[in-house]
Order: structure tokens, then C-alpha cells, then sequence
């Protein structure tokens, strides 16, 4: 059997399959994505996952191999802390841990180049370039990056309804946030100090509803639209002119929101020419489970 795990900011979904990489049972837990010094909370969130994958495919451990893809283990102190927290977990004979990006990448399109574009709670765009190697554009986090992420849209709502308080011009919006949360405008600050990265994505697709029919949260979903458009052309600029570039998508919030992805999907067309863009969203497991077949080979 083999274990791929995908973790981000909002879920982690563990699959199990066989060696010839048929998937038998999957399963979700909380959020698992690396924070500095929490990588036992990251741990516990795969090992629950991929327990309970193991438990649902009637298969008994360890697994021959298990590849975890995580938000945040582009930093090589973060990726070796979640490592050394799954040692001894007793779910697989061997263990990988690599970025969520890659997992991505290997899913969309192999080995071959190409773009790959991550966006949930946090965003990122990842390239596999024509000689291999690869590169990144965003995905600095929620306080120098991940612009149009669930949390950046989330932030950006919450910040055009704050401008009531100080006696700004109120907004549509306004009422949405606030009932949703279900607090007083005068609350928000508040409210605003001991929320979680978790908690201000959580509003996105709030926001994305109100967007058929608000200005303000339309004005929010395009410029995030934009800024994803904008991480993809970043990268494609590193390509030879002319070629046409194949870029997927993946992540909670474009696999789960057909009208966002449908803006991505135009901001990149108007800034890549000749962009090969799939509208079919990746299921990054799936590069999970063939990474970890090539490392039973």
C-alpha cells in the first residue's frame, strides 16, 4: 500500500492505494499546513488523516511509502521539523515530506513543464521550467503575500467594511460580513485581533457570493483574480517566447468555486498569450501517490 497526504491551511486529505497507484479509500482532517514551532500540530493532522484512510481502504500498516505534501515546507527548517514529528508514526516503511506545490505539479503534469497555480487559504504559483529545474512566484504567506487566497479576499472584505467605523460610506458588504460573524460593526476590531488565518478565509466565499451582486466584493474578486492572473504571467515570462504553456489549478478555493476560477482563468488568458489553461482542477493526492510510487521502484 502507499500513503499520499495533501495538508493546507484549511484541510488535510490522506489517500491509500495500492502499488499500481489505484486509490482505495481517502480521508480528511483539520488544517495541517507548517507553522513556525507547530509542526507536532501539522503532524497530528496527517497521521489523523492518513489513520483514518488506512482504516477505511481495510488495509493494516505501515504502508510501503507515504508522501506528504505541506503548505509552508517550502522553508527546508519547517519541511525537516514536520519530517522529524512523523518519525516513528508507524504508518509507512518510508516517509518524504515535500511541498504541496510539488504535489501539484507532479499531478498536473508529470514531469514534463509546466505552471501550476495553488490557491486556499493561502496562494502560490509553482513552474516546472523547460530544463527541469523549478521556480516559484507569491506564496509568502498571509502577512507579505498570498494574494488572492481565500485569507487575502477574507482580509480585504474585512478591511471595506472596518472603513464604517471610522464613518466611511457604508457598504452592502457590510451586512453580509457582519451577519455572517453575527457581531455589531463596533465588534469587529475585536473580533479581528483573535481571529485565526483560518478564520478570515473562512469568509471568502462569503464574499464571492456577494460578488453577483455587490460592487464592493466584486472590486475584492477581481483584483484577486488579477493578482493570481498576474503570479502565473511571472512565471511564463521564464519560458522560451512563443511556447505555449500548459497551467493548471488546485486548492480549496478554485476547486470549490466554479465563479472564481472562471475570473482566474480570464485574468491568465489576458496575460499569458497562448496559455494552455485547464479548467479541470487538480487533485494533488494523486501526485502524493505517484511520487510515492517512484520511491518504491
Amino acid at each position: 500500500m502507499l500513503i499520499g497526504v495533501d495538508t493546507g491551511g484549511t484541510r488535510t486529505t490522506a489517500a491509500v492505494s495500492d502499488d499500481a497507484g489505484n486509490i482505495l479509500a481517502r480521508a480528511e482532517s483539520g488544517p495541517g499546513a507548517i507553522r513556525p514551532g507547530q509542526a507536532a500540530i501539522s503532524a497530528s493532522a496527517v497521521f489523523a488523516a492518513a489513520r483514518d484512510a488506512l482504516q477505511r481502504a481495510r488495509v493494516p500498516g505501515p504502508a510501503m511509502a507515504m508522501v506528504v505534501g505541506a503548505s509552508g515546507a517550502g522553508d527546508p527548517a519547517q519541511r525537516d521539523a514536520l519530517a522529524a514529528a512523523l518519525e516513528g508514526c508507524g504508518l509507512a516503511s518510508r516517509l518524504l515530506v515535500t511541498t504541496d506545490a510539488e504535489l501539484a505539479l507532479v499531478a498536473a503534469h508529470g514531469d514534463a513543464p509546466g505552471i501550476v497555480l495553488i490557491a486556499g487559504t493561502g496562494s502560490v504559483a509553482w513552474a516546472r521550467l523547460p530544463d527541469g529545474t523549478t521556480a516559484r512566484a507569491g506564496g509568502l504567506g498571509p502577512v507579505l503575500g498570498d494574494g488572492g487566497s481565500g485569507h487575502a479576499i477574507g482580509l480585504a472584505a474585512l478591511r471595506a467594511v472596518a472603513h464604517g467605523i471610522d464613518g466611511g460610506p457604508p457598504t452592502g458588504l457590510a451586512a453580509t460580513i457582519l451577519g455572517a460573524l453575527a457581531i455589531p460593526l463596533a465588534a469587529l476590531p475585536t473580533w479581528s485581533l483573535a481571529a485565526t488565518v483560518k478564520d478570515i478565509a473562512a469568509l471568502a466565499p462569503i464574499v464571492l457570493d456577494a460578488a453577483a451582486n455587490d460592487g464592493v466584493a466584486r472590486t475584492i474578486a477581481v483584483r484577486g483574480a488579477r493578482h493570481l492572473g498576474e503570479a502565473v504571467a511571472q512565471l511564463a515570462r521564464r519560458y522560451p517566447s512563443g511556447e505555449r504553456i500548459a497551467i493548471a489549478m488546485s486548492g480549496g478555493l478554485l476547486s470549490g468555486r466554479k465563479d472564481y476560477r472562471e475570473m482566474v482563468v480570464q485574468s491568465i488568458e489576458g496575460l499569458v498569450r497562448g496559455a494552455r489553461v485547464s479548467t479541470t482542477p487538480v487533485d494533488a493526492v494523486t501526485g502524493a501517490i505517484r511520487i510515492a510510487q517512484s520511491l518504491t521502484r
